[in-house]
């Protein structure tokens, strides 16, 4: 009698259980899924494909996402310059050729609609170092950035921080993490950070073309002849539902009310490796000509002030 009152339940269960434990259709964005957000420009070859470095928080901790491009932009295919002129008194993001780039891309690269969730961004930068990509050992030298107050300061599309680009938390810790191409071969691009003015006071942050976070001179669009510099543009949004995407491919989604831009939807760039010997040789080559060099220039300038003082004697 037991068993006969038990088994409607039991049949009930096996019914219900497999309707209760059937997929999901909500979508639950992670870190690394691609958002496909922006209008696609063949001449600067920006692909309106952005990587999520935080589906949850914003650069500066708010609830939001942030997002950095996957793939580098250039000035109608050109290479772009820091700043276009050397400021001999600032390296600094505020004023710079970078930022007002930034923010004419923001005017022209997206929908209004898209606009309506990028989150306006305000933050200062504290002073940062990290061990320079190459050295020995416990002679490495350290790169260091300098403090910025208010350097995003309302900004909607902005660079990143060397701090940022370095950040294990966005799985940026490796340089080969770092890599991204142009045109499908990998390429330098711009952060945001001013190098401290102590040493090498032109310089600000780079990422070169085979991941190694450096600092550069501020007014050069190439580097060492071997890598044209780019942009790599960073962004804030709202946190978005699974009501306001669609998955147009695997861990690839876009907004629902633009799904019509992405019907065919830009792959991610297959890029190729620049050689890296190029860059270490030339960077190897200038800590010679500085070892070598600087003793030379002591001696030279050591017999010229004898030979003045002989002359005057």
């Amino acid at each position: 009698m037991k068993t006969f009152i038990a088994l409607p339940f039991i049949l009930l269960t096996s019914v219900i259980a497999p309707i209760v434990s059937m997929p999901s259709n909500e979508i639950a964005l992670k870190q690394g899924d691609v958002l496909h957000f922006g209008i696609a420009e063949e001449e600067s070859r920006f692909d309106a494909r952005f990587v999520i470095l935080d589906a949850n928080y914003t650069n500066t901790g708010e609830e939001g996402m942030f997002l950095w491009a996957e793939s580098l932009v250039s000035n109608e295919g050109k290479a772009i310059p820091f700043r276009q002129e050397k400021d001999e008194d600032s390296n600094s993001y505020t004023g710079s050729y970078a930022k007002q780039w930034c923010t004419d891309f923001y005017e022209k690269s997206f929908t209004e609609l898209e606009k309506s969730f990028i989150l306006p961004s305000f933050c200062s930068d504290e002073a940062f170092s990290i061990p320079a990509s190459f050295g020995f050992g416990s002679n490495t030298p350290m790169v260091d950035f300098a403090a910025e107050e208010n350097i995003l300061n309302g900004d909607c599309v902005f660079l990143l921080s060397a701090e940022e680009a370095s950040n294990a938390s966005y799985g940026l810790d490796s340089a080969s993490n770092r890599l991204s191409s142009y045109n499908g071969v990998t390429a330098s691009y711009w952060l945001r950070s001013p190098h401290d003015r102590s040493n090498f006071p032109n310089d600000v942050g780079i990422v070169f073309y085979n991941g190694w976070l450096m600092d550069f001179i501020q007014d050069s669009d190439n580097v060492f002849g071997v890598s044209p510099i780019y942009m790599r543009p960073a962004l804030n949004i709202k946190k978005l539902s699974s009501d306001q995407l669609i998955e147009v491919r695997n861990h690839e989604y876009c907004l629902k009310d633009e799904s019509a831009m992405f019907e065919n939807p830009p792959e991610k760039q297959e890029f190729r490796e620049n050689n890296p010997l190029p860059l270490t040789i030339a960077l190897l080559a200038a800590g010679l000509v500085l070892i070598i060099g600087i003793p030379i220039l002591i001696v030279i300038l050591v017999k010229r002030h004898k030979k003045k003082k002989a002359k005057q004697a």
